[in-house]
């Protein structure tokens, strides 16, 4: 890359940046919030962002990938890992490491999947680390001081009720904001829109995107692993933990954030195709006019 085109590619870097930290900042729901609700005590009393902040954090994702790297050692050396929905570390310590400090869930759990763990009394699944729900707006904050849950197909938030009163010991799970993902959603469109490096979707972007974005509010270095798939993995499977087949039909954004996520990333493109690794700058660290 000859030095004017590394310029080019350094200005749109900081413009994303800036754009994340101005257009889509983080909170999560606190009980303050919703001061009438019934059930307001299954809420933290303060966001998350204002109780935690790290140096260098590990974003895991669950990729096939990570089989074919030894980065255990590597990801539980970073100040804080979060781990997304039913990604295990049990028996694949060499290749993810064992420490989870956070773990971010979709609103399908544990009404579509990690039924028996989420609900076990010995699983260590969802007690180790902090528990933080993904909001595509299913869960809202009404005009009245309550919880709007309308939206939330999964039962979602009545499942975070019952399993507060089951485990009244356990820490209270974090839900993003709402229009933390609808945010998310509309900078990846003006993204490939104004760059034309991707094409519009109508797919919502990938827990695995929520979670880059809140690590880059949370942490000064966010390291993520085989995100962005390296070019070691030539088989169909999805997942480390499972044999599961890659379906024909995506689900989410992921062509057009993966794209966005490398662009955003301060690693050359030849070493996350080598090492499926890839560095971003905290958006605490980002200076905007």
């Amino acid at each position: 890359m000859n030095p004017r085109e590394s310029e080019k590619v350094s200005k749109l870097r900081q413009d994303m940046s800036c754009k994340l930290k101005k257009k889509v900042p983080f909170s999560t729901i606190t009980r303050k919030q919703a001061p009438k609700d019934k059930n307001k005590d299954v809420l933290p009393e303060e966001s998350l962002e204002k109780l935690v902040h790290f140096n260098s954090c590990a974003v895991v994702s669950s990729s096939h990938a990570l089989r074919f790297h030894s980065y255990g050692q590597e990801i539980d050396s970073h100040d804080a890992v979060l781990r997304f929905n039913c990604a295990p570390t049990h028996k694949f310590e060499q290749f993810v490491g064992n420490r989870t400090d956070f773990r971010l869930i979709n609103t399908r759990i544990p009404h579509w999947a990690c039924k028996e763990e989420f609900w076990s009394e010995n699983s260590t699944m969802f007690t180790h680390g902090k528990l933080v729900v993904r909001n595509m707006d299913g869960i809202n904050l009404g005009q009245r001081g309550v919880v709007d849950a309308k939206k939330d197909t999964h039962h979602s938030f009545e499942n975070l009720i019952k399993y507060r009163q089951k485990y009244p010991n356990r820490s209270l799970p974090f839900i993003q904001r709402p229009r933390f993902g609808q945010d998310i959603k509309t900078e990846l469109t003006r993204f490939c829109d104004s760059t034309k490096m991707c094409d519009k979707t109508r797919w919502s972007p990938s827990t695995g995107l929520f979670g880059v974005v809140m690590m880059m509010h949370l942490c000064d270095w966010v390291y993520a692993y085989e995100l962005v798939p390296s070019n070691k993995d030539d088989t169909k499977y999805v997942y480390y933990y499972e044999e599961t087949l890659r379906s024909p039909h995506d689900l989410h954004s992921y062509h057009q954030e993966r794209t966005y996520v490398k662009t955003l990333s301060l690693t050359p493109d030849k070493d996350i195709e080598d090492t499926g690794v890839l560095l971003l700058k905290g958006l605490s660290q980002t200076q905007c006019g």
